[in-house]
């Protein structure tokens, strides 16, 4: 039995792929905002210091022990000329050295340091860079480190190093630039993240309510849904499962945190943790939907299947009750004992403790209890509401005299369906006259658009060259130039008035046929013959294929060969150069079947049966040569010889095929 997605599988691979992504930055928005609450930034005046200066402690501690081993390498060369050494020291091959002076020129780091000792005294600082003492005076972010060196009798001299962050216009592009832009950026950005938290939150709830709408594979044949192996499990089942998941998701995440891991590692598990469950939520929400398609919400679940062990228990009037009760008393009673089951849920957490503890604490497990089971019958009210609503629509647009597309396959619900095929039985002749209407007046005024375009282009040109003419200051060379374009735009209004009579006289009848006894090998391999040089011309290598045996068929050679001329034609004008021209002839069941085949210069974008509307052509930029009046003629001229002409178009590939009665 062949299946059909209600929506193709790219859709639900996209919808999975955007609500994974969508799940990220959900759980991407609270952790930045809690991170914001952490250092301050919804303080008032505070403007990301805090994390500023979080952040100057964690790099400065590296820094820091750069200078410091930066200073002790200037130590072992001699006082008077360390500084002479940290200069040259490239030059030298002095590479320690010379690493630190590039390391800490103003170019590279806004880390700016001095050595003093414990009296407050400078010692010693880098030369060729900020001084510190200015530097302290232009910034808020200072500090210091302690440490010692040892002086020639192995005496210990305790030492310390002050420095600075120096932030100004010119400051250099280090780590504590891109630091403080980053913290700039999310304290311009903080309240937007609330914005960006809650369109993520509704864009997922769309399309959590999507999924659910379009969850189902349908027989084509029968329009009926088919269940997949989660659909089988009984629904309690999975609910359950769900639920399951959910704490042990939430004791996982607890752990984590509880255990102070690497803070990367414990934003990476709770993504990965609400990613793993807004995937089974959505799992749970589509086997939720099918059922209710199916009209068989209830009856796969455990419950169920107790209830119906003890159902001959039951007494015969209430049975009778429930089965002739109304659509709108099902719903109201379905509604009535979902509330009674999260009642019994909120209940049966307080009774086991896990309300416990502070009102705060409550509240929130409350809340989130109340939003998951929200998050499990919102979709399928909205699916409710949906399907209400296309039914109204419909109905409005039948009653205003607007006929669209049939409302059967938009519905999801099978207590709907039967509504919506009453509306599109309505719908369905009305339409196809109204189509048929349309494609009429369609066609007119396409007919009257393309023969102006094809009229007026030549007529301009003739127009434009007949005035160059008549110029005195032409050269001779010119003239005869200007003459051959007008000639050659003659030419085309010729063909062009020739075809226009053609198509009059076939559309009115007035047109002879001469039917006689006629060999198609024949008339093929004249009409090949004299499209030899065309063909040679066009790069085009016709592939014959006759048989030994003449066909012979009752027809006109005239309008036979006018035929298989206007089919040639068209492949010179149209198909790929260094291509090949397929013609081929063969006889089956009584039929004589003429096959002319090629490669289109471009992929054809219209149908088969497009191309034999009047000036209708491949080229709908009609800058090649031609009316589009070829193919309708051939086609005319066919079916006044008993014949059929028909056209297929797969990509590039243009196939034309006539058949005619085989004598």
């Amino acid at each position: 039995m062949k299946r059909q997605q209600i929506r193709s599988t790219t859709d639900t691979s996209a919808t999975t792929v955007l609500l994974i992504g969508l799940t990220i930055i959900v759980v991407g928005c609270f952790l930045g905002i809690s991170y914001l609450f952490e250092y301050d930034f919804y303080n008032k005046d505070n403007n990301g210091e805090t994390a500023k200066t979080i952040a100057v402690q964690i790099y400065s501690q590296d820094d820091c022990e750069m200078a410091k081993d930066f200073y002790k390498s200037m130590l072992n060369d001699s006082s008077d000329i360390a500084l002479a050494k940290a200069d040259s020291v490239m030059q030298n091959n002095h590479y320690r050295l010379g690493y630190y002076v590039d390391y800490f020129s103003p170019e590279k780091t806004n880390f700016v340091f001095a050595v003093f000792d414990t009296n407050g005294r400078l010692l010693w600082e880098p030369s060729g860079g900020y001084s510190y003492m200015l530097a302290k005076e232009r910034t808020d972010y200072l500090g210091s480190s302690d440490f010692y060196v040892t002086d020639e009798n192995g005496g210990i001299i305790p030492l310390k190093i002050n420095y600075a962050i120096l932030i100004d216009e010119n400051q250099a592009s280090d780590r504590y630039k891109t630091a403080f832009d980053w913290i700039d950026a999310a304290n311009t950005l903080k309240y937007f993240v609330f914005v960006v938290l809650f369109v993520a939150l509704l864009i997922i709830v769309i399309l959590l309510s999507l999924v659910t709408i379009n969850a189902g594979t349908t027989d084509p044949e029968t329009g009926e849904i088919i269940p997949g192996f989660i659909d089988k499990v009984p629904l309690d089942i999975c609910t359950v499962a769900i639920i399951a998941f959910f704490a042990v998701a939430w004791m996982v995440i607890g752990l984590t945190s509880a255990a102070d891991v690497n803070m990367v590692l414990n934003n990476l598990v709770v993504v990965i943790t609400f990613v793993a469950f807004v995937m089974l939520l959505m799992t749970y929400l589509m086997t939720v939907s099918v059922r209710v398609k199916m009209g068989k919400f209830y009856k796969n679940t455990v419950v169920y299947m107790i209830y119906r062990r003890f159902k001959r228990k039951t007494p015969r009037k209430v049975r009778k009750a429930f089965g002739d009760m109304t659509f709108m008393g099902k719903v109201i009673t379905g509604i009535s004992l979902y509330i009674i089951f999260e009642a019994s849920i909120l209940i049966a957490m307080a009774y086991l403790g896990i309300f416990g503890g502070d009102s705060a604490r409550i509240f929130t497990m409350f809340l989130i209890v109340w939003g998951m089971t929200r998050l499990l019958i919102v979709p399928i009210f909205v699916m409710v509401a949906i399907n209400l609503n296309y039914i109204r629509e419909e109905g409005e647009k039948l009653a205003g005299g607007v006929f669209g597309d049939g409302v059967t396959d938009k519905l999801s619900i099978a207590a709907f369906k039967s509504h919506g095929k009453n509306l599109d039985q309505i719908r369905k002749e009305i339409n196809k006259a109204m189509e048929q209407e349309l494609k009429s007046e369609r066609l007119k005024n396409e007919l009257i658009t393309n023969v102006s375009h094809d009229i007026k282009t030549p007529l301009t040109s003739i127009m434009s060259y007949v005035d160059f003419l008549q110029r005195d200051n032409i050269s001779e060379e010119e003239r005869k130039k200007y003459l051959a374009i007008v000639a050659k735009h003659t030419d085309k209004l010729a063909v062009l008035a020739k075809n226009l009579i053609e198509v009059s006289q076939i559309s009115s009848g007035n047109i002879e046929v001469k039917k006689e006894k006629t060999s198609l090998n024949i008339i093929i391999e004249q009409t090949i013959e004299e499209f030899a040089l065309r063909l040679e011309q066009s790069e085009l290598i016709p592939r014959v294929s006759l048989p030994e045996e003449e066909i012979f068929i009752m027809g006109d050679g005239e309008w036979l060969w006018r035929i298989f001329s206007n089919l040639l034609n068209n492949a010179c004008k149209y198909a790929a150069s260094g291509t090949d021209v397929e013609i081929s002839l063969e006889e089956h069941n009584g039929k004589a079947f003429v096959r002319i085949a090629n490669i289109s210069k471009s992929a054809l974008h219209v149908e088969g049966d497009e191309l034999f509307e009047r000036f209708v052509r491949g080229d709908s930029s009609r800058h090649t040569d031609g009316n589009g009046l070829g193919l309708s003629i051939a086609r005319s001229l066919a079916e006044l010889q008993n014949g059929t002409l028909d056209i297929s178009v797969k990509g590039d590939i243009f196939a034309a095929v006539v058949v005619f009665d085989k004598v």
